[in-house]
C-alpha cells in the first residue's frame, strides 16, 4: 500500500510538471490509465487531470478557450459526464461555441475514443436571463477519461469571472493565460489562499498555474465554498452602457437609479392602500407587523424564482397569487409603507449565490431583494424576505440572506447596509433522579430560538442535533411533549426512565462534546475570512440527585473559563450542593464572521474548549 501511494504521488509530481506545457487532446499516459485514487483527497469520485483556459480580452469583448480532461473514479463520479455550460443569453451578448470532445476507454489494452455527437448538444433556456449548452459524454463508465473544449465569447467585459482553478472535484493541474489587448485598465483580482500565496506581489502576471488543488467542498468556515474557491476575476476601470463609457465613480448611483425607476412602474399605491386598510392594526407595531406577514403568507406564494426586478405589479401579484422574490418583497414593502412603517428595499446576494464586491457596480452580482423594517422609532431593524417569511420568529430572517452587505434601492447617493444576524439562543435543563426503588428518572427541557430551529428536522430528533444527554445510561422514553413555540422560543421536554444496575460508578459527560468535533482548524496559511454559520449562545445546566452510598468525584482541573478579546467565551463548572451534583456549561460565539488574521487565535481557543469538554464527572460508590 505504501508503494502504491508513493507511486501515485510520483505520478502527480511528473504529471503536473508535464502539464506546464499546453494540454493536447488524444493520447493518454500509462499513469493516467492507472490512477484510481487521488492521494490528497481519497474519497474523490472523479479528478480533473488537467485544464487550461486562455482569454483574449479586447476593448469590447472577450473570448475564453477552455480545455479540460477528467477521469471518472467511482459510480457516483459518472455525473461528471453530464456537462452544462451556462451563459448570459439576454440580448445575445454571450455565446458558447466550438464544443468538441470525447470519451476515452481502454479496451484490451487499446485506447478507444468515442466522440461527442454534435446532434446531442442542446441549447436550453434556464430563465429569462440565462441559457446553457448541455451534452453528455457517450460510453462512459468507471475508469473512463473524458475531455472537451469550447469557446465562450462575451460582450460583458467590465466585470469578468475569468477562471476557476478549484471545482467540486479535485484538480491536478490548472492553468490560465490572459492576453489583454483592451485599451482600458483592468484590475486582476486573485481569490484563494493558494493563488494569493504563490503570486503575491506579482501584479504583472499574465499566466497562473496551480497544482494539486482539493475540491472546494473541503473548504471549512465559508458561507459558499465555490465563492471562496481559487479563482481570478478581472475588473475594468470603466464600463459601457447605452453606447456611453462611464467610470465606476458614479456607476452605483446610476445603476440604482435605473433599478428604482423600474420598480416605480410596478407600484400600485391606490390598490395597496385599500389592501392595507383591510389588514387589522395590532396593539403595538410588532403585532401589526405580524398581521401584515400573515396576510402575505396567506395570499401569495413564491414561484421559486430569484429576481432583482419585479415582473408583476402589486395588483397583478394579488390576482395571480404567485411571484418572484422581487414581486413579493415589493408587495410587502408597499403594504408596510401604507401601514405607516419606515421601510427600505435592499439588493443583496444570497450565500448560495456568492459574496458581492462593492468596488464593482455590476448588476449580476445580485440575485434577490429583501425588505428592511424599522421598529421602535428606528432603534431596531428587522430583515424580512417576503418569499420566506418566518411567522413565529419574525426577527430571524432566512439564514441565506446574511451575506455581509446589501444596497438600498433608492434615488440619490448609494447606501450600503450591513446585514446583521441576531444571536441564536439554546438553553437545556437536565435532571437525573436516582430513586430508592432502584430506578433512574430523567427529565429534560430545552428552549431554543433562531437558527437552532429547523422545520425540516423530525421532532424525535430535535433534541439530539446539538446537545447529547450527559449520563451514559440507556434510558427508555416514558413521555414526551410536542414541541411548541412559546413567546420567543421553541420548547421541547420529555421524561425517560431506566432501571439502574447499582453500578460502581456513573459517568457524566459534557453534552457539547460531540458538537465540538466539527471545529477543526487545519489551514496553514488562512487568508480567507472565517465564516461561521451564525452567532449563538449555549446555556446548559445538569442536576443529579446523589444516590445513597455514592460520592461525587470532580477533577480539581474540571472548572474552566476561557475568554478572548474576540468575544468568544466558554465556562464549565461542576459542584456538589444540598445533596445534588450540579454541572453548568456556557458558551458564546458572538459574531458570525472573523478576519483571517484571527484564525490562529480562534484555533487555540477551540482547542482549549475541546480539551476541557473531554473532562468527566463521576458518581462513585463509597
Amino acid at each position: 500500500m505504501k508503494l502504491k501511494i508513493t507511486l501515485l504521488f510520483l505520478f502527480i509530481a511528473l504529471y503536473t510538471n508535464a502539464q506546464s506545457k499546453d494540454l493536447k487532446f488524444g493520447k493518454i499516459s500509462e499513469q493516467e490509465i492507472n490512477l484510481t485514487q487521488v492521494p490528497f483527497e481519497k474519497n474523490a469520485d472523479a479528478v480533473i487531470f488537467s485544464e487550461e483556459g486562455k482569454m483574449d480580452l479586447t476593448s469590447s469583448n472577450y473570448y475564453l478557450t477552455v480545455k479540460r480532461r477528467i477521469k471518472i473514479l467511482t459510480d457516483k463520479g459518472l455525473d461528471e459526464a453530464n456537462i452544462q455550460l451556462n451563459y448570459y443569453s439576454k440580448n445575445r451578448n454571450e455565446s458558447i461555441s466550438g464544443i468538441k470532445g470525447g470519451t476515452i476507454n481502454i479496451v484490451n489494452g487499446v485506447e478507444q475514443m468515442t466522440p461527442i455527437d454534435e446532434k446531442e448538444i442542446f441549447d436550453v433556456s434556464l430563465n429569462e436571463l440565462y441559457a446553457a449548452k448541455r451534452f453528455t459524454f457517450p460510453n462512459v463508465k468507471v475508469g473512463s477519461i473524458i475531455e472537451y473544449t469550447y469557446i465562450k465569447s462575451s460582450e460583458y467585459n467590465f466585470s469578468i469571472d475569468a477562471w476557476n482553478f478549484q471545482h467540486d472535484i479535485p484538480t491536478l493541474s490548472s492553468k490560465f493565460r490572459l492576453n489583454n489587448q483592451a485599451y482600458g485598465t483592468y484590475s486582476i483580482i486573485t481569490i484563494g489562499d493558494g493563488l494569493n500565496t504563490k503570486y503575491k506581489g506579482k501584479s504583472s502576471s499574465t499566466e497562473w498555474l496551480l497544482h494539486n488543488i482539493q475540491s472546494y467542498n473541503q473548504l471549512k468556515y465559508v458561507y459558499n465554498p465555490e465563492d471562496q474557491s481559487e479563482r481570478i476575476k478581472l475588473q475594468g476601470d470603466n464600463y459601457h452602457t447605452d453606447g456611453a463609457k462611464k467610470t465606476t465613480l458614479n456607476a452605483w448611483k446610476e445603476l440604482l437609479q435605473d433599478i428604482n425607476a423600474q420598480y416605480e412602474t410596478y407600484r400600485n399605491p391606490s390598490a395597496i392602500k385599500d389592501v392595507a386598510q383591510n389588514i387589522p392594526n395590532g396593539k403595538d407595531e410588532v403585532e401589526t407587523l405580524r398581521n401584515v406577514i400573515e396576510y402575505i403568507d396567506t395570499n401569495v406564494k413564491w414561484n421559486r424564482f430569484y429576481s432583482i426586478i419585479p415582473s408583476r405589479s402589486n395588483k397583478t401579484l394579488l390576482k395571480e397569487k404567485v411571484g418572484s422574490t422581487a414581486d413579493m418583497n415589493l408587495l410587502l414593502n408597499e403594504i408596510l409603507s401604507a401601514k405607516g412603517f419606515e421601510t427600505s428595499m435592499v439588493l443583496f446576494s444570497s450565500r448560495h449565490h456568492g459574496q458581492i464586491l462593492f468596488s464593482y457596480p455590476i448588476v449580476n452580482q445580485f440575485n434577490s431583494v429583501l425588505t428592511v423594517v424599522k421598529l421602535n422609532k428606528g432603534a431596531s431593524n428587522l430583515i424580512l424576505d417576503a418569499s420566506k417569511l418566518n411567522k413565529e420568529q419574525i426577527e430571524f430572517g432566512p439564514l441565506d440572506v446574511f451575506n455581509y452587505h446589501g444596497v438600498v434601492i433608492k434615488k440619490g447617493e448609494p447606501s450600503f447596509v450591513k446585514l446583521n444576524q441576531k444571536l441564536s439562543y439554546y438553553e437545556s435543563s437536565m435532571k437525573y433522579d436516582f430513586m430508592n426503588n432502584g430506578s433512574l428518572v430523567f427529565y429534560r427541557k430545552d428552549k431554543f430560538n433562531g437558527y437552532f430551529y429547523d422545520e425540516n428536522v423530525d421532532e424525535k430528533n430535535v433534541l439530539n442535533r446539538f446537545i447529547t444527554e450527559s449520563l451514559e445510561a440507556r434510558l427508555d422514553e416514558e413521555s414526551s411533549n410536542k414541541m411548541v413555540f412559546d413567546t420567543d422560543s421553541y420548547v421541547k421536554s420529555y421524561k425517560s426512565k431506566a432501571t439502574t444496575s447499582n453500578a460502581s460508578f456513573y459517568t457524566f459527560i459534557n453534552p457539547l462534546r460531540e458538537f465540538w468535533k466539527q471545529y477543526t482548524f487545519e489551514d496553514t496559511n488562512r487568508q480567507r475570512k472565517i465564516e461561521f454559520n451564525y452567532p449563538y449562545l449555549f446555556n446548559i445546566q445538569i442536576k443529579s440527585k446523589i444516590p445513597e452510598g455514592y460520592q461525587v468525584v470532580i477533577d480539581e482541573k474540571y472548572k474552566a473559563h476561557h475568554k478572548i478579546e474576540l468575544g468568544l467565551e466558554y465556562y464549565q463548572e461542576a459542584k456538589e450542593k444540598d445533596g445534588q451534583l450540579i454541572v453548568m456549561i456556557q458558551f458564546i460565539l458572538p459574531e458570525g464572521v472573523y478576519e483571517a488574521d484571527k484564525y490562529n487565535e480562534l484555533k487555540q481557543f477551540f482547542e482549549k474548549v475541546k480539551t476541557d469538554s473531554q473532562k468527566e464527572v463521576l458518581l462513585k460508590k463509597k
